[in-house]
């Protein structure tokens, strides 16, 4: 999968980069705020998007406009999962601090979503209840 990586904090982008990329995914790349996620989005299947960026809480608007626009499957990637929970624009919510297998199980499953795919909730993933 080709993956967007919207993350302000640098070590983490970082490190969600090499997870991605151990995992055998490709890095289209990383942003910290709307206007970088937006140029970079180009040929993204997936994008996993923090909520609090450089620009304020501009996730939700940002996984939105790639879920409308771009048919880009989102995954949410924040420390503040109840700013997402009624958001129609994420597949699922994954609640910071996440490790490596979180990071593949979250990915594995936006995968089948994107897909058209129905499959079962990782456990660590707060499933969003709107569909696709």
């Amino acid at each position: 999968m080709r993956i967007l990586v919207v993350e302000d904090e640098f070590l983490l982008a970082m490190n969600l980069e090499n997870i991605l990329e151990e995992l055998g995914h490709e890095v289209v790349g990383s942003a910290s705020c709307k206007r970088e996620a937006l140029d970079a989005v180009d040929g993204a299947d997936l994008a996993l998007v923090d909520v609090r960026l450089t620009d304020g809480a501009t996730g939700p608007e940002i996984a939105e406009i790639l879920k409308s626009r771009y048919g880009v499957t989102v995954v949410f990637t924040t420390g503040n999962p109840e700013m997402v929970l009624e958001s129609s624009a994420g597949v699922g919510v994954i609640r910071k601090p996440y490790d490596d297998t979180m990071i593949a199980k979250a990915v594995n499953y936006a995968t089948d979503r994107h897909e058209g795919r129905q499959v079962p909730t990782p456990p660590m993933l707060t499933r969003i209840p709107v569909g696709l």
